[in-house]
């Protein structure tokens, strides 16, 4: 042994034990608590500031969502608008038996409501102010040579398919 290990004095003796062995003291023990403590508050304040930031970035991201939704649908239905007012005008016009102008010569977005979707009222308000079809019976246009003649020669009544293959191969029905 040294001469430095004799004097110095064993760990369990009176007196001061040796610093590294020792505890804190009560005002390191307060002063590491009161540390922890603020710590702690700016912890959670920190969250809170955090979190409703986040709550907010969610609102504004929905909204975002929304209105990118909103002006999908508007930029969509305002592309077909034109067609799907043609076909309402034309839906109401044979319904009601009216004949439609050349659509080229109107302008079709007067019927158009504020989400770009047809108009009802406007177009059956328009469709009402138009002439009526004048009925000839059948929802058909007469055509020439069609139908049942009561006319005619009379030459030919047979309805059986060689027989009018022979009428017409003989020369007399060209």
């Amino acid at each position: 042994m040294t001469a430095q290990d004799d004097n110095a004095a064993p760990a369990g003796a009176e007196g001061n034990p040796p610093a590294s062995t020792a505890g804190p003291t009560l005002e390191e023990v307060i002063a590491d608590r009161d540390r922890w403590k603020a710590l702690s508050r700016q912890n959670e304040t920190n969250f809170n500031g955090a979190r409703t930031e986040l709550q907010q970035l969610q609102t504004a991201q929905q909204a975002a969502i929304e209105a990118a939704r909103t002006e999908g649908r508007t930029s969509a239905l305002g592309e077909v608008s034109t067609e799907l007012v043609t076909a309402e005008l034309r839906l109401q016009a044979v319904g009601v038996g009216a004949e439609l102008p050349d659509l080229s010569f109107l302008d079709l977005n007067r019927f158009t409501g504020e989400d770009s979707r047809p108009n009802p009222d406007a177009v059956k308000s328009f469709i009402e102010s138009l002439p009526k079809q004048v009925s000839s019976g059948s929802g058909f246009p007469p055509i020439a040579g069609a139908g049942h003649n009561k006319g005619g020669n009379g030459d030919f009544s047979s309805t059986n398919p060689s027989e009018l293959a022979d009428y017409i191969a003989s020369g007399s029905f060209l």
